[in-house]
């Protein structure tokens, strides 16, 4: 059974190291506790059972503009809707705590699984930013309107 719940300070070693198992450039433990500390609302686990098999992050820019910094499903686990649900969670809390008005994100442009759950979601393709990545590969910008 999946339940989605906001991290814990005991989550954060497990987060790290999905973070490394997802990511080529995995953020550093200190940036998690960071987000995590920021915006304990709109840092959230996934699990299944008592294991965290996900994760995602956001917080609200100062145009009101809600901004997801990172999303990560254990390879194990994806493709069982995990990452859609961690995705649905951030922008309800989004939404309803902090009154955003459109959310936005980075993917990477090789990504083509994260971006077509993102326009499934409802989310827009509106730029490119070149070399974005350390290893030099582009993102698209996403971007998702949730004014009524």
């Amino acid at each position: 059974m999946l339940r989605v719940r906001r991290a814990r300070p005991s989550d954060m070693e497990k987060i790290a190291i999905l973070e490394e198992k997802c990511f080529r450039y995995p953020y550093p433990r200190t940036l998690l506790h960071m987000l995590r500390a920021l915006y304990p609302e709109l840092f959230l686990v996934a699990e299944i059972g008592n294991e965290v098999v996900g994760y995602v992050s956001a917080v609200v820019r100062r145009e009101g503009v809600g901004h997801v910094i990172s999303i990560c499903v254990d390879p194990q686990h994806r493709r069982k809707g995990i990452g859609r649900r961690l995705m649905q969670e951030v922008e309800k809390a989004l939404i309803e705590l902090f009154g955003v008005k459109s959310i936005r994100l980075e993917v990477r442009v090789s990504n083509t699984a994260a971006i077509n759950l993102y326009k499934s979601l409802g989310y827009r393709i509106v730029k490119k930013l070149q070399n974005y990545y350390p290893d030099g590969e582009d993102a698209y910008v996403m971007y998702k309107s949730v004014e009524g």
